[in-house]
């Protein structure tokens, strides 16, 4: 009987073995896929990206890697970071962080960044007529006055012409329409090294003062004088030398015929003016078509 209870054992011995075994087997199989599917896909960069470069979707790749190696400021969507800028360089294959970018907003609020190379950034105390009522803005451009002595013997002096403004207070960018008015009491300028010293010496001597520029621009009022041109020319022919007669008193009448330069026209003796402020005339054609033409662009047989 012994002999028999000694098998009987083993017997037992090995099947729990084998069932603990399984069981074993079975459950890391089961971690294994699990850690397996763990995994999460971040962005790293497709090649080198220079500190200050702006970050495009070619410059980007992406990599999977388990949960527990991805950093928490890593970037997991391309979106995140397109369009925006590298604080520092950025190695091919180098997993992309929250902290090493910033936008274009950022930027702007970062002075340094602002300065344009050559030139130096410097704040002038200001009091709310002085800063034309609060209503400088950054990047408006100003004229810098300085006035020195009291009263009768006060003389003022023009000492710098369209500065930049960099910031107002610590704005450095426009306000924006619906934030409340806030007043401020320094304006950031930039100017070259030369002309900053100048300006703080003249600080010293008496007060500052700052104009503001307009901002329309030479250019602007060319593109105005640009659009009446057009809209004269729109009076003619493409072709030189021709004029059209218009059905109405209006650029945008339609067109009854076009004359030659030197045409002889009959005038009915009826004017019209159109929105536009434009003197119509009523005439008539040599081969007796009755329509209107601009006074712009014809004159009588005695000028």
């Amino acid at each position: 009987m012994k002999p028999k209870r000694i098998l009987t054992l083993a017997l037992l011995s090995g099947l729990i073995t084998t069932g603990v075994f399984y069981l074993f087997m079975n459950q890391a199989s089961s971690s294994s896929v699990e850690k397996e599917a763990a995994k999460i896909e971040i962005v790293v960069a497709g090649e080198d990206i220079e500190k200050n470069q702006t970050i495009t979707e070619e410059l980007l790749t992406t990599r999977e890697l388990e949960e527990s190696e991805v950093h928490p400021e890593a970037i997991k969507d391309t979106a995140e970071i397109t369009g925006k800028l590298a604080t520092t360089g950025i190695k091919a294959g180098e997993p992309l962080m929250k902290h090493r970018v910033q936008s274009g907003e950022d930027e702007d609020e970062v002075i340094a960044r602002k300065v344009t190379e050559g030139n130096r950034g410097f704040s002038i105390e200001v009091d709310y007529v002085k800063s034309v009522s609060n209503m400088i803005e950054p990047e408006d451009y100003v004229d810098i006055v300085v006035s020195i002595g009291k009263e009768e013997a006060t003389t003022s002096e023009l000492i710098q012409e369209k500065v930049r403004v960099l910031a107002v207070g610590k704005r450095m960018v426009e306000k924006k329409p619906d934030a409340p008015d806030e007043e401020y009491h320094a304006v950031t300028l930039e100017l070259n090294q030369e002309d900053t010293v100048k300006v703080i010496n003249a600080s010293e001597r008496g007060r500052l003062h700052l104009a503001l520029h307009s901002k329309v621009t030479g250019q602007e009022k060319e593109t105005a004088e640009e659009k009446e041109q057009k809209e004269t020319a729109a009076e003619l022919d493409p072709l030189p030398s021709r004029s059209v007669i218009r059905s109405g008193p209006g650029l945008d009448q339609g067109v009854i015929t076009v004359v030659d330069q030197g045409t002889v026209l009959r005038d009915l003796e009826k004017e019209a003016t159109d929105e536009d402020g434009r003197i119509w005339l009523n005439v008539e054609t040599p081969d007796q078509q009755e329509g209107w033409i601009s006074s712009r662009i014809i004159k009588y047989k005695d000028e």
